[in-house]
């Protein structure tokens, strides 16, 4: 007897019956039509499906995992809203779901993020977000950061062990550990992560160096690695931001560089921002179609580049602010509206944020488009204004050495 289980709207999947046996129709398919059938399912679902029988298990992870995660959709974004009531600057973490052609608020998802991690968190404590891995840090005022590891999708977080070496260090020179990090994860290669945390202390300013140190799952390690960077990009600091593509996390110096590390090569290298001379600010960096994106504006116009062979910047696009803003009765100050805003990793649209909505300009057609309102009684700071995009990820993480899953 075969007895069928509805997990979704249009998705059915075999349960065991009484006795136990796999379902006879389901077990008369090839592997590879099952595969194709499983990864139709959304994540969730494609999840669940692992409990059906061994193989299924063995699909999902070794085939369907890896095969769903190379061509993951856009989840929604992190965001963050400061409620009008309480103290200024205290901004709490909000998510929208890319729920079809609109975003949605999804309160479900924060909470589950706060039954996973042991402390109270604000938006400052996300730090980074990689394929559908969030890289969060509790900074206690006088204590080492701690880092967690999330998966919101399968209900996991992992404690990252401290870097003992680092703090003995950093306790000896006199120096200050910086709470800043980005994650490493490839899902449609390996399980396995790795967090690069930075530090820019001022010994290694002076040796015209840079020093990172990255902890990697599959070990349960950290291991510092120092190497030569002949650039200005200490005096003036960094921003709080990170992009991981292919090996390489990208970070932005107020100096107006780029810095590559590339923690597969051990190398490093700074690449100055295009029109560094002309651009009002720092800009913004982030992934679509599989290359590094930069854009900032210069006067009137926004511009976006991306990055060819890790040295050349492209032209790409030229948007006309004056356009974007013109006939927009959400958006009340046009240096706002140009400076927050993400990519689509997996099209041409560019998201845009102010303090009242989230807006996604359509390259192709260019229409400006309003997908999100924020509630009446929150609003964003616009000096704190960011768009950390989400991927939802099915792969199941594996424990790592000497170290406690919450």
């Amino acid at each position: 007897m075969c007895i069928v289980g509805k997990i979704g709207s249009d998705s059915f999947i075999p349960r065991r019956n009484d006795c136990g046996n796999d379902c006879c129709l389901w077990s008369k398919l090839c592997d590879d039509l099952v595969v194709e059938i499983l990864c139709r399912l959304p994540p969730k679902n494609l999840i669940t499906s692992k409990c059906v029988s061994k193989l299924w298990n063995r699909l999902i992870t070794d085939v369907c995992a890896p095969k769903f995660s190379k061509h993951a959709s856009l989840g929604g974004f992190f965001f963050p809203v400061e409620e009008r009531l309480v103290i200024r600057d205290q901004f709490f973490l909000h998510y929208v779901s890319n729920d079809g052609q609109c975003l949605s608020a999804d309160e479900t998802v924060v909470e589950s993020i706060s039954a996973l991690l042991p402390f109270k968190f604000n938006f400052y404590n996300l730090i980074h977000s990689c394929n559908g891995l969030l890289l969060f840090v509790n900074f206690v005022t006088g204590s080492i950061p701690q880092y967690y590891v999330c998966n919101p999708l399968t209900k996991q977080c992992i404690e990252i062990p401290r870097n003992i070496e680092r703090e003995k260090l950093a306790s000896d020179c006199g120096e200050e550990l910086q709470k800043f990090a980005a994650l490493a994860f490839d899902p449609w290669k390996s399980s396995h992560y790795k967090v690069v945390s930075f530090n820019y202390w001022r010994n290694y300013s002076l040796k015209k160096a840079v020093n990172f140190d990255v902890f990697s799952s599959d070990t349960g390690e950290w291991v510092s690695h120092t190497m030569p960077l002949d650039a200005p990009i200490h005096e003036l600091g960094w921003i709080r931001y990170a992009v991981y593509l292919n090996g390489v996390v990208y970070r932005i110096s107020r100096a107006k560089y780029l810095v590559q590390f590339d923690i597969n090569k051990l190398n490093a290298r700074a690449t100055e921002l295009p029109k560094r001379d002309a651009i009002d600010s720092c800009g913004f960096i982030g992934v679509s179609g599989n290359h590094l994106h930069y854009s900032s504006h210069v006067d009137s116009t926004l511009f976006v580049w991306f990055l060819e062979d890790h040295s050349k910047w492209v032209p790409k696009h030229s948007i006309s602010i004056n356009d974007l803003f013109d006939n927009r009765p959400l958006i009340t100050c046009r240096a706002t509206f140009v400076r927050a805003w993400a990519f689509d990793p997996n099209s041409e649209a560019i998201y845009f944020g102010c303090h009242r909505a989230i807006m996604r300009y359509q390259v192709e057609n260019r229409v400006p488009e309003v997908v999100h309102t924020i509630e009446f009684d929150k609003h964003a700071n616009p000096s704190n204004y960011i768009l950390i995009p989400y991927f939802p990820c099915v792969v199941i993480l594996k424990g790592i050495p000497k170290s406690s899953i919450c």
